[in-house]
């Protein structure tokens, strides 16, 4: 039981940072509006939303996730990335955003295949 106790809080916890990654991302945008790119804050905003709907499927369907595929491990090491940049973004948030966007939407393409194991 302590096993499958510690799968589950692990799950839960890249869970819980997708949420952040999604939040992070939405504070990014209005630090973008503010430079007057409304465009990229538009993308980053859009971004954030499409993570919290997989955020919540994979969430939903959390008793399905295994840790040891090469589905989840792919999501983690998309999440940690896009954490990087997004770290840098907020840091200087006149740099270009692009890896950002970039590295988002390989997360969120990461996340609909392994929702889409749900089906």
């Amino acid at each position: 039981m302590t096993f499958e106790t510690n799968l589950t809080d692990q799950i839960e916890r890249q869970l819980s940072k997708l949420e952040s990654t999604a939040t992070n991302l939405e504070t990014l945008s209005v630090l973008v509006m503010r430079t007057n790119r409304t465009q990229e804050a538009k993308i980053l905003s859009d971004l954030a939303v499409d993570l919290r709907i997989k955020q919540f499927t994979l969430y939903r369907n959390k008793t399905q996730l295994q840790i040891n595929t090469k589905e989840w491990k792919a999501l983690v090491s998309a999440l940690e990335l896009v954490n990087h940049f997004i770290d840098e973004a907020i840091a200087d948030p006149k740099v270009i955003i692009k890896e950002v966007q970039d590295s988002a939407a390989r997360l969120i393409s990461v996340a609909t295949k392994l929702v889409s194991s749900f089906s």
